[in-house]
């Protein structure tokens, strides 16, 4: 603590030094202001030719849904990054995060509380028109609602500027969305297969239940076969709920439980499994064998927990080590067909209080943390440690998480200005298997108990602080680069000369890692999952990797 202190002190005491020699010389139209000008700009574009803008991430699209509401300017990422050289405390001091969404949003509450709303009269609750607000030059973190920014703001220029973080990253559909997170884990399984991987690696890999993707035609006709037989109908009967059928939304409204009357619905989709390869839809059919769920006082439970992909360049993923447990709502029954009985979405749970007027009752929710699961298991005789929690199922939940980032990395973009934060709700099953149920990006805090509040009030400080401290790292890299190295070759009028080794140099100082004085908090309840270079935290074995991501490594 005290070396951290000293650090810290010694670092804002060369800061306020150098900002006072530069701020006396960087007045607006002086030599200085100039060499600092070029300076930037050079940066700019020597991180323009590493992003491609033509891809996908980037497209512009119309009706993209809920639109991020600010002003279009070409000179903002100019003008930010120039002001933060000249005022080096908005980022080593202050916290300024962009929060767009406004109303009963918790995380905008937090926020305010703990850190700076970079733009606290900026409060977007619905589809205006673009150009509303001018983005402060202050902000640090973009932690926007819409995840459609880049699709509307140039990047690099209009948004995710050198000295700040976007809190989403492009290309997080194929995490999120359940079509594309199946058949990313479908690839990544067989690849590991062909490489005559050890069982035991493919079952730490394998994060998601077996499922048929109704989209490919030898799958959808595989499931009818299935539903077409006397052995499916009397499990159906004797047994409850063998399928669950899982689309794209979110919030419970995409998951349909396959009981008689959804049956009949799928079958006239797929006209009997004649629609199969015509029917395009990206949904699959998940198994959840009832004997697998975990019930608590006659409720199934399941819980959510929390990662980050902290940067892309290289891959930083923390996991969160408190999770929510939830409940289902009603109370399950193996032949009881309503979707609250078991999906345990809070979504769902709080519009069953809503209908049945239990808006009062807080009955329906579980304040738990693990810790209080493992009391649970060790109560029922499932489990026989007290260490279980920490030796066991914290190694399993950064194991998935980390197979999950793997299987879908290729398609992200690489790039140390952005990060992203999700939800992802597990299912235990009775031998004590994890599994991904879903993984929502962009997660909902829903302030439905006191002792969720106090959860998502410790939750939201921790995972911005470490986007701010890669900002800080890479601040402080890239202001002594520009001091040490940058200015004096302009100056000197040597830029053209050294210009690709300077790019070079700049290029790998913008990969994301923490320099010694910004360090994360002791207090700050994130664990590292994963970092570039094949350092798994000791949760993976290399032997378990595809040997292409093991040789990059």
């Amino acid at each position: 603590m005290l070396q951290s202190f000293l650090l810290s002190l010694a670092s804002g005491i060369v800061l306020f030094i150098v900002y006072m020699y530069h701020r006396a010389n960087l007045s607006e139209g002086s030599a200085n202001y100039r060499y600092y000008n070029e300076a930037v700009k050079g940066m700019s574009r020597w991180l323009e030719q590493t992003v491609d803008l033509t891809q996908s991430h980037f497209q512009p699209c119309k009706n993209c849904g809920y639109e991020i509401a600010l002003v279009h300017d070409n000179f903002y990422c100019l003008r930010s990054d120039l002001f933060k050289l000249l005022h080096p405390e908005v980022v080593v001091q202050d916290q300024m995060v962009l929060r767009d969404y406004g109303g009963q949003d918790l995380a905008r509450k937090i926020i305010q509380q703990n850190m700076y709303d970079a733009l606290p009269s900026f409060v977007q609750t619905r589809q205006i028109e673009i150009g509303y607000h001018q983005t402060p030059l202050e902000t640090s973190v973009v932690y926007p609602y819409a995840k459609n920014y880049f699709r509307t703001h140039t990047f690099g220029k209009q948004a995710g500027c050198i000295f700040q973080k976007y809190f989403h990253v492009p290309g997080q559909e194929e995490i999120a969305l359940k079509s594309n997170q199946s058949t990313h884990f479908h690839n990544y399984i067989d690849n590991l297969k062909q490489e005559n991987k050890s069982t035991t690696c493919i079952k730490d890999a394998s994060y998601e239940k077996p499922t048929f993707r109704m989209w490919l035609k030898e799958e959808c006709e595989n499931f009818f076969e299935i539903i077409n037989t006397k052995q499916y109908k009397d499990k159906l009967e004797n047994e409850g709920i063998q399928y669950i059928y899982k689309t794209n939304r979110h919030l419970g409204n995409g998951i349909l439980l396959l009981d008689y009357q959804n049956e009949k619905i799928i079958r006239s989709w797929y006209k009997d499994s004649l629609g199969c390869g015509r029917n395009l839809s990206q949904v699959n059919n998940s198994r959840v064998p009832q004997e697998s769920l975990l019930i608590f006082k006659g409720h199934k439970m399941e819980f959510r927990s929390y990662f980050q992909i902290a940067s892309t360049n290289p891959p930083i993923l923390y996991g969160y080590k408190k999770a929510l447990i939830k409940q289902c709502a009603l109370k399950f029954d193996l032949l009881d067909f309503t979707k609250e009985a078991h999906v345990c979405n809070t979504a769902v749970t709080k519009t069953h209080k809503q209908t049945t007027g239990q808006e009062q009752d807080d009955d329906l929710y579980i304040d738990w943390n693990l810790e209080e699961l493992q009391d649970i298991l060790l109560q029922q005789g499932k489990i026989k440690s007290r260490n279980w929690l920490n030796e066991e199922l914290y190694p399993q939940i950064m194991r998935k998480i980390t197979h999950l980032f793997f299987s879908v990395e290729k398609y992200l973009l690489k790039d140390s200005r952005v990060g992203e934060f999700f939800g992802v709700d597990f299912i235990l099953d009775d031998d004590l298997n994890l599994w991904i149920f879903e993984c929502n990006r962009n997660p909902n805090f829903l302030a439905v108990t006191e002792g969720r509040k106090e959860k998502f009030g410790k939750l939201i400080p921790d995972m911005l602080e470490i986007q701010m401290q890669l900002v800080r790292s890479r601040y402080k890299r890239i202001r002594d680069f520009m001091y040490n190295t940058l200015l004096p070759a302009i100056k000197a009028r040597q830029f053209q000369q050294q210009q690709e080794k300077l790019k070079e140099e700049f290029l790998q100082l913008m990969k994301d890692r923490f320099e010694p004085e910004y360090k994360l908090s002791t207090s700050n309840l994130a664990e590292l999952a994963y970092i570039g270079d094949g350092q798994f935290n000791g949760y993976i074995k290399k032997e378990c990797l595809e040997s292409s991501r093991v040789l990059k490594k």
